[in-house]
């Protein structure tokens, strides 16, 4: 599903826009599509309403998900997008500023491919948005595309940019 197309799940006005800003500072070829609630990225991906016009809202390469999102919650969303067999592959890197380990367990359970805290800085998506860019918007090994292991409690709470290996 390699459309140049990442959907970016966020409430916050200032975070699309540094996450836009970093992804064209960085050179990143893909569109990124922002949604503002969890209703709107599950009608997004699934095409309906007033994103039913695939040419113009196509289906992403890869979900940039908030947690703490209006009417939809960032957990209830990728429960959603796991539950859909057309979606189940979907990368979902989870970007939040939520620390909480019992969080970053949860997104793992429900199927996150990542979890990313948010910086405390706006200087700094720039940074997010390369690891990004390595991480998962290059060609990556079929091993690594299969793998969903949830780190260690240990490991995860030391980490600010806690991934599946």
């Amino acid at each position: 599903m390699n459309t140049g197309t990442v959907l970016y799940v966020e409430d916050e006005e200032d975070d699309v826009f540094f996450m836009r800003r970093a992804f064209g500072r960085a050179g990143l070829p893909q569109t990124l599509k922002a949604v503002g609630d969890g209703q709107a990225a599950i009608d997004y991906l699934a095409g309906q309403g007033r994103f039913g016009n695939r040419l113009e809202f196509p289906l992403p390469e890869l979900v940039l998900l908030d947690l703490n999102l209006p009417m939809v919650s960032g957990f209830q969303v990728l429960k959603w997008i796991r539950s859909q067999p057309a979606l189940r592959h979907l990368p979902v890197l989870i970007f939040s500023s939520s620390a909480r380990i019992e969080d970053l367990l949860l997104a793992k359970e429900l199927g996150a491919d990542d979890y990313i805290e948010k910086p405390g800085s706006s200087l700094e998506f720039h940074h997010i948005a390369e690891l990004v860019q390595s991480r998962w918007l290059t060609a990556r090994p079929a091993a690594q595309l299969a793998s969903n292991a949830a780190p260690s409690a240990s490991a995860a709470a030391s980490a600010r940019i806690h991934s599946s290996p």
